[in-house]
């Protein structure tokens, strides 16, 4: 699996982004090229698509728990389905307690807490276990720019710090897709942590939300910590324990969806040594820490939406 560190010239279009902006042609035309000849298939309920136009961590996860919390909490029978990143899936697999990260992929771990959770490759896979379950909503974790399946309602996250970088596609930017071409089929948009209220406003869009993460766990700030992380956005990751006062005595970051080693290990545990300092997580790589190996804390987070009565209202008005 491609291993990703955010570049920093995707925030800017520089001497490189040009060199590779060729390329990015390239990867629009693949991208009409998938469309014109899929075969979407249409599954027997509803689906919810939550996804992302960029590269990188926009809080999609976070934002498919709380809406599995607003399913649950309707008695609506859901399934979430996940890409099992980071696992070696070979086939559609309902996630079990005795699944591991290694299995089914880290994300489809945490997700499991909140709902049935489907892994697969190819969501078109699915049919099968979709029938046998029944749901009457399934909730699509990433696959935005997937052309295989059909979608009720759509919902794009932003990470509100990066917003679209240099506005590039792949490779010479983050973009997956347009904003303008993808905001217009979009059902919801939803900004994380936007630091300029007048950022978001330009692509003219009526159903925008916007929402903070935040930790939901009590932390000594006396304490020195040291934070590590495989996400696609570990800056966020850093800012929010600084937010919350947190003082960071060092910092690592990991490519996303990363399989700690014992080297890893080794090393993390080191830097705490020596810094004085508490290793702290996210829940993504503490769920890929064996309790037996480095003493960590996991930072787990959630959503604070400034008007979360309107996400539900939206998601009322596609889905029921």
């Amino acid at each position: 699996m491609f291993k990703l560190i955010y570049p920093e010239f995707w925030q800017k279009r520089g001497a490189l982004a040009y060199l590779l902006w060729p390329f990015s042609i390239l990867y629009l035309l693949a991208g009409y090229l998938r469309w014109f000849i899929a075969q979407p298939v249409k599954f027997p309920c509803k689906v919810i698509c939550v996804g992302n136009i960029t590269v990188g961590g926009t809080g999609k996860t976070q934002i498919v728990i709380y809406i599995a919390k607003l399913l649950k909490a309707r008695n609506i029978n859901f399934v979430i389905v996940t890409k099992g990143f980071g696992s070696q899936l070979k086939v559609p697999t309902l996630v079990q307690p005795y699944h591991s990260y290694e299995d089914v992929g880290d994300e489809s771990i945490i997700l499991a807490k909140y709902g049935t959770v489907i892994a697969a490759k190819n969501i078109q896979s699915i049919l099968t276990l979709v029938n046998k379950l029944k749901p009457s909503v399934i909730l699509v974790d990433d696959s935005l720019q997937n052309p295989n399946f059909y979608k009720d309602c759509t919902i794009i996250t932003v990470d509100g710090s990066r917003l679209f970088g240099n506005e590039f596609l792949l490779p010479a930017g983050p973009l997956r897709q347009y904003p303008k071409t993808a905001f217009k089929k979009a059902n919801i948009v939803i900004f994380i942590d936007i630091n300029d209220n007048d950022n978001y406003h330009y692509h003219d869009i009526d159903q925008i939300l916007t929402a903070q993460i935040v930790p939901t766990i009590k932390l000594d700030v006396t304490k020195n910590y040291f934070a590590f992380c495989g996400i696609g956005n570990p800056q966020r990751f850093f800012a929010t324990l600084r937010n919350y006062g947190i003082k960071l005595a060092g910092c690592k970051i990991f490519p996303d969806h990363h399989n700690y080693s014992t080297q890893d290990f080794k090393y993390l545990q080191e830097q705490a040594i020596a810094l004085n300092a508490i290793l702290i997580t996210t829940r993504k790589d503490f769920v890929k820490i064996p309790a037996d190996t480095i003493p960590s804390i996991c930072c787990d987070v959630e959503l604070s939406f400034n008007d979360p009565t309107k996400l539900e209202n939206l998601i009322d008005a596609k889905i029921f």
